[in-house]
């Protein structure tokens, strides 16, 4: 009985790579012996040696540091609007009011439908993309935040009242800390979104970072370049998520339970 017990930790850790290794190969196997494969359609092997040479040649890492500059910038710009707002929001009746009109009319426009707009105002370069990143991320920044707010139970209001707490300290001390788990839910969904919506700008509004690079793959019929600018969006949009998780299990440490549940 000790055998399995000791497999099982290491079957669990690498479960997350068995659906991979099971596309890959079948993809691999379509393709070399099924005939499947084609120039708009290459083999794993291929787009690896594709990636590998981007990687060695140093063409990847310069797209990546162009993609997370902007996707930095707007991001942090979401969180500076985005999580006051929405904690004033969920706080306030007033501010709900003011700004919840707003919010909720323009959170359903997609970031895509912003591009012709943002390049006419802002013409080709970062700063159209950091505000398309900007725009896609600040509603759910918002919306979770405000939501988190009004999530928090009412006995620890009235438990700080009843020890005589001033408004301030029970927005601070209070309400503040325990809407957390909901500000930091809507902070990583928003890192997801963020990565999405600088590769569409970067389709057509700048000329690096990995949306140009599929974009000028695409143009010269090299799909293995495509399909291996993919698969570093895929990696570093699962790292990003792994950084705001790690943030937010440090911070929430006091609902350990929680966190180690939610952030799966």
């Amino acid at each position: 009985m000790s055998k399995p017990l000791r497999l099982y930790p290491l079957v669990f850790r690498l479960a997350p790579l068995l659906i991979p290794v099971l596309f890959l190969t079948a993809w691999e196997l379509l393709i070399r012996v099924g005939g499947y494969g084609n120039i708009l359609l290459p083999p794993p092997t291929t787009v690896f040696a594709a990636l590998f040479q981007m990687i060695a040649d140093g063409t990847l890492f310069v797209h990546i540091s162009a993609s997370l500059k902007r996707v930095a910038a707007g991001y942090a710009l979401a969180v500076a609007v985005g999580v006051p707002l929405g904690l004033a929001m969920g706080y306030s009746e007033l501010a709900n009011r003011l700004f919840g009109g707003t919010v909720n009319g323009m959170r359903p426009i997609p970031a895509s439908a912003w591009i012709p707009l943002s390049i006419i105002l802002m013409g080709i370069g970062d700063r159209p993309a950091v505000f398309l990143v900007f725009i896609g991320t600040v509603w759910s920044i918002i919306l979770n935040s405000s939501h988190g707010v009004k999530s928090v139970p009412k006995h620890l209001v009235w438990a700080a009242q009843t020890m005589g707490a001033s408004s301030y300290t029970i927005f601070t001390k209070v309400i503040v800390p325990a809407s957390m788990p909901a500000v930091f839910t809507g902070l990583r969904v928003a890192v997801g979104i963020a990565f999405t919506c600088v590769i569409v700008a970067e389709l057509i509004a700048v000329r690096s970072g990995l949306g140009y690079l599929i974009t000028e793959a695409r143009m010269i019929v090299r799909s293995d370049i495509v399909i291996a600018g993919m698969i570093a969006i895929g990696a570093i949009g699962y790292l990003l998520d792994l950084i705001v998780r790690l943030i937010m299990s440090r911070t929430l440490r006091w609902q350990k339970g929680l966190i180690a549940d939610s952030t799966q």
